[in-house]
C-alpha cells in the first residue's frame, strides 16, 4: 500500500472543500440541465447529425513462433 504524504493529504482535503464550496455557493438547482430557448419547440435539422458505424473484426489466430527470454530461445504458441 502507498503511504500518503503530508502535501497530497493538504490536496485532497483542499479539492473536497473547494467542491463543497462551489455546490453550496451554486446552489441545488446547479445540477440541472439547461432549458432550450422556447422558439425551439422542435430542434432544426442542422443540429441533427447521420452516423455511421463500421465494425471491423479482425480474427485472431495463434501460431508457433521463437523469441529470446534471458539469452535463451523459447518456442510456443502465441496469439497475433
Amino acid at each position: 500500500m502507498r503511504t500518503i504524504d503530508r502535501r497530497t493529504l493538504f490536496r485532497g482535503i483542499l479539492v473536497t472543500v473547494a467542491a463543497t464550496a462551489a455546490v453550496s455557493v451554486l446552489g441545488a438547482g446547479a445540477g440541472e440541465a439547461m432549458p432550450l430557448d422556447a422558439h425551439l419547440a422542435a430542434p432544426p435539422d442542422e443540429m441533427i447529425q447521420k452516423t455511421q458505424v463500421v465494425v471491423v473484426h479482425r480474427r485472431r489466430r495463434r501460431r508457433w513462433v521463437c523469441w529470446w527470454r534471458r539469452g535463451r530461445r523459447v518456442c510456443g504458441w502465441r496469439w497475433i
